[in-house]
């Protein structure tokens, strides 16, 4: 039985994989948060209102910039942090959650300097 799976592996050939119906993208529709485009993209943040607004008129062309990947975006000014964000939510949103249920703020910048417990609350510990 192991000699199987090494060999399996071994090839390439992933033993267990997922299925294609969890790879699959799913075309963006209206929900009852979100009827419009503008509306997700102002939902999910992340400057994507103010950089893919204009290339985002309908439904059909959101999905189309979703199937397309990353590559649009980059050219719209968006960080890979961004872009990497956008995609996940609108991901999940294919998948039919509502936003206001995956929805996170970004992550606030450090106040203070340093990594550990040598540095705190702004301070130098001895």
């Amino acid at each position: 039985m192991f000699a199987v799976l090494r060999a399996s592996s071994s090839r390439g050939v992933r033993a267990f994989s997922s299925t294609a119906q969890a790879a699959a993208k799913l075309p963006l529709r209206a929900h009852s948060e979100t009827p419009k485009p503008a509306d997700l993209l102002t939902k999910i943040g992340r400057n994507a209102e103010k950089k893919l607004g204009e290339k985002v008129p309908d439904w059909k062309s959101l999905t189309e910039l979703y199937f397309k990947g990353t590559k649009p975006m980059s050219d719209a000014g968006m960080t890979p942090r961004e872009r990497r964000y956008v995609m996940w939510a609108l991901e999940r949103y294919s998948h039919g959650d509502a936003p206001s249920t995956f929805i996170r703020p970004p992550t606030p910048a450090k106040k203070f300097r340093g990594w550990g417990p040598r540095v705190q609350n702004g301070k130098r510990v001895q």
